[in-house]
Order: C-alpha cells, then sequence, then structure tokens
C-alpha cells in the first residue's frame, strides 16, 4: 500500500497544474522585477495575511520558528501577519501526501515549507512558483553555491534556505577510547567506508549481560537509507536529466553499493533490529551511528543523560573522496499565493533567511548555516576555543569542501522511497546474498521509478 501511495501523489502532483510557468504575475523571467530593492521598506493600504504550512520538527525547531514568526508579525505589525499551520510528516512522507492533496483540491497555503530535493517536483509540477522577480540580485550571493543549485529549477530561483543538513558519524568517545580506537581529525584523513566497516565489527560485541554492536544507520522509513548511502552510487544514481535511473541505480556501482550494505549485516557491524534512538543513551546500543546534524540539538538537550558523544566525517571512498549527504528544508510561495499578496510573502522569505535568521536557527536548532560568511564568523565554527568546535570545525569542513546534493529529479518522491525500500530489503531480508539478487531488486525499483517519471509531463 505504502509504494501505491507513493506512485499515486506524485502522479496527482504532476497533473495539478495544467499550464505550470504561465498566467500568473512574475512565473516568466523576461520581466520587470517585481519585488523591493535593498533597503527599501514594505508599505500597504491595508494588513496582508499570509498562511505559512511546516512539518512539526523537534523541541529545538518549534521553539525557533513560533519565537521568529512571532518576531516577524510584531515588526511587520499592521502591514503584514503570518499564521502558521504544521503537519506531521512522519516516517512515510505524510507531509508530501498533504502537498499533493492541498494541491488538488487547491488549498496550498500562501508559503511552503518543503524539503530541498523537492524543489524540483514542485516546481515543475507549478506547486511553487519563481521567486527570483522578488528577491533582488545579490541577495543570494552569500548562500552556499549548492543551496542556491538546489532551490534552483531550469535557471528559476524558487526558495529560499535558513539553515543546511549534513550526514556524519557520531560516535561514544569512552567505547572508543576503551577500545584504544583513534578517531580521523582532519578530513583528508577520513575513514573510507571498507575501514568503517572493519571498526564497526570490531566494535561489536557482549559487554557484561548486553549486545553492544558498531553502527546504526536507522532513521525514517521515507527516504533515510536513499539520502544516507546515494553517495555509494559513485557513477551516479540518475542520469543528467533527472529522468532515468536505469542503468544507474542498478549498475554495478549499485551491485556493489548493495553488497556493502549487506555485508555490514553479515559481519555483524549493523544490527537488523536498530532504531533511530540506539545511540543516544548514556548507555547507548550503538557505539557509532551515522546521522543527520539535525540529532545535535536533541542530543544537547539530553545533557548528562546523553553519552559523552563526539563527530568525525562521513566515510570516504577507496581514493579518499568523500561526496557528503547535504540538502535541507526551504521556503517557497505556492500557486496560491495571490498576486497582490506575493512581493509580501518575498518579505516573509527574506526576513527567515536573512543573516540574522540563519545564525539564529543555526545555532538554536544546531544545524549548518545556509550562508557561507556565518562559517567564518559564528565561533562554533570559527572559534577553537568554543565548546562546540571540535563538532561544528568537522561539519564545516563537510559542508564547504564535500558536499553533494540529493538528485535532482522531478520524480523525486517516488525515486527516494523505492530506492529506500529497494536498500532497506536489500540490507535486513532473505535472499539477497548474491550480486544477481541485488541487481534484480535495484532493477526492480529502477523500473517503477522510470515508470513513474515517464508519466510526469516536463513544463
Amino acid at each position: 500500500m505504502k509504494k501505491i501511495l507513493s506512485i499515486g501523489c506524485t502522479a496527482v502532483l504532476a497533473a495539478v497544474v495544467a499550464c505550470a510557468g504561465c498566467g500568473k504575475d512574475g512565473e516568466t523571467a523576461d520581466g520587470e522585477f517585481l519585488g523591493l530593492k535593498k533597503g527599501e521598506t514594505f508599505t500597504t493600504d491595508q494588513e496582508i495575511s499570509l498562511t505559512f504550512t511546516r512539518p512539526t520538527g523537534n523541541n529545538a525547531q518549534e521553539k525557533w520558528w513560533t519565537d521568529t514568526i512571532a518576531a516577524f508579525n510584531e515588526e511587520y505589525a499592521g502591514r503584514i501577519k503570518v499564521t502558521c499551520t504544521t503537519a506531521t510528516r512522519g516516517n512515510s512522507r505524510e507531509y508530501e501526501q498533504k502537498i499533493s492533496i492541498w494541491a488538488g483540491s487547491d488549498s496550498l497555503p500562501d508559503v511552503l515549507y518543503v524539503d530541498g530535493p523537492f524543489v524540483s517536483n514542485y516546481a515543475n509540477s507549478g506547486v511553487l512558483v519563481p521567486i527570483d522577480r522578488y528577491i533582488y540580485e545579490g541577495y543570494t550571493d552569500d548562500f552556499l553555491d549548492y543551496v542556491n543549485d538546489q532551490n534552483t529549477y531550469n535557471g528559476r530561483l524558487y526558495t529560499l534556505s535558513i539553515v543546511d543538513s549534513t550526514v556524519v558519524l557520531f560516535y561514544n568517545k569512552t567505547v572508543l577510547s576503551e577500545e584504544r580506537i583513534a578517531v580521523p581529525d582532519e578530513i583528508a584523513d577520513a575513514w573510507t567506508f571498507d575501514e568503517l566497516k572493519t571498526t564497526a565489527t570490531g566494535l561489536t560485541k557482549t559487554v557484561g549481560a548486553k549486545k553492544r554492536y558498531g553502527l546504526q544507520i536507522a532513521g525514517d522509513a521515507g527516504e533515510w537509507l536513499s539520502y544516507a548511502f546515494t553517495p555509494l552510487w559513485t557513477e551516479g544514481v540518475v542520469n543528467s536529466e533527472g529522468k532515468v535511473t536505469t542503468g544507474y541505480l542498478n549498475g554495478d556501482a549499485g551491485v556493489s553499493a548493495g553488497e556493502y550494505l549487506r555485508s555490514l549485516v553479515k559481519s555483524g557491524a549493523v544490527y537488523a533490529s536498530a532504531t533511530s534512538s540506539d545511540f543516544s543513551a548514556k548507555t547507548p546500543t550503538a557505539s557509532m551511528a551515522l546521522m543527520g546534524t539535525q540529532n545535535i540539538s536533541e542530543f544537547l538537550a539530553l545533557g548528562e543523560d546523553m553519552c559523552d558523544w563526539g563527530v568525525t566525517f562521513y566515510p570516504a571512498d577507496d581514493e579518499g573522496k568523500i561526496s557528503a549527504p547535504c540538502g535541507g528544508w526551504t521556503l517557497g510561495i505556492t500557486k496560491n499565493c495571490a498576486s497582490g499578496k506575493t512581493v509580501a510573502a518575498s518579505e516573509f522569505l527574506k526576513y527567515c533567511t536573512s543573516k540574522e535568521a540563519s545564525e539564529s536557527c543555526a545555532r538554536d536548532t544546531a544545524s549548518p548555516p545556509s550562508r557561507k560568511s556565518l562559517y567564518e564568523t559564528m565561533p562554533e565554527y570559527s572559534d577553537p576555543n568554543n565548546a562546540m568546535y571540535s563538532v561544528y570545525s568537522v561539519i564545516k569542513s563537510q559542508i564547504l569542501t564535500s558536499a553533494q546534493l540529493r538528485p535532482k529529479t522531478v520524480g523525486y518522491e517516488v525515486f527516494s522511497t523505492e530506492m529506500s525500500n529497494a536498500l532497506k530489503d536489500i540490507l535486513y531480508s532473505t535472499g539477497y546474498d548474491t550480486q544477481a539478487q541485488i541487481r534484480n531488486r535495484l532493477t526492480t525499483a529502477a523500473t517503477k521509478i522510470d515508470a513513474s517519471i515517464a508519466q510526469i509531463k516536463i513544463y
């Protein structure tokens, strides 16, 4: 049922707009600039009401959004008022499914918070509209290049980002110290995937009456495995146009990736029944964990109830190259935002993605900032004497030198779901111990993905 829903939602999304990219003021690239120039103040004769929807987050994220929206409404009192609603994302893309439903019933909010790889989906289908005619020239210059790339579709800017994310290797300092394992502290010395497996296998053992395993790779069922392990596909998982996965996802690199993931379980490095909380405890079940940076704020909140943890780099390939998964949530304006509200909506986007907002969000939610300059000015990233520098300096090196976006494809929803399902089967189900079995499973996924993308009209 889950697979049918995923494909169905993409089909609905593709059919939402009969003429995406035409008609609404601001959707053509050759028109005049319609926004406010740098330093201009927004004025209006009557307060404009904006609706904004985002997924629920952890406690730190919820507090930041509540405080930020309240501050915006106070600063723009009498001019703009934002009303925020939240929706649960869950482990199976409930949030994205709701967006498809809202789009089909013409009930989208004015502003929408979306996961970065969905920008291509929503831009192509017309759920999101271009914002480049409302964002003054030079505004995006300070954003990380790959963040701007993520937020662009067919040469048009559709969204703006506050912070970003990446996947790093968390480890229990006490356990690794007892085992006399030195963790790389320079990106040039990062463990390879094979070294990670060897280390994790050696850390799997019975301690007292409790089994402790080496590596946690558990995450949500929707896309975590595809997000975390796409870099194993050294030749890419989709063609340059983002339309074909056959020959890529199920190619030789894909089979090798599948064999590697399978070997993690067979060697005992990974526990088949792991949960995403196995590392976050004073006496964790896992010694190490591949997880997203968003977990840091949750670890900090646990205080003394959390293990003495550290962070090191995402693994490198056999040649020492790191392609770290990156890309985060981002703000866009929907097709339902009336033309008379678009300037106001763009002001809200700029407010939430300003340098000040990016810094506060990065600090409050322990997420990498989307702006390049903040890596040089925030003490966490620039001052070796800062208490969090050992953690954030790793993230900084990885973000600035080794970032790899999730695939840009109008079929991302089906792509990541089918790829994650395939990897989950290869990891934990029986019958995937040969190259042929692994290739067949990846071929099944690629066939479904390509068939779904073929149904999507490209505007």
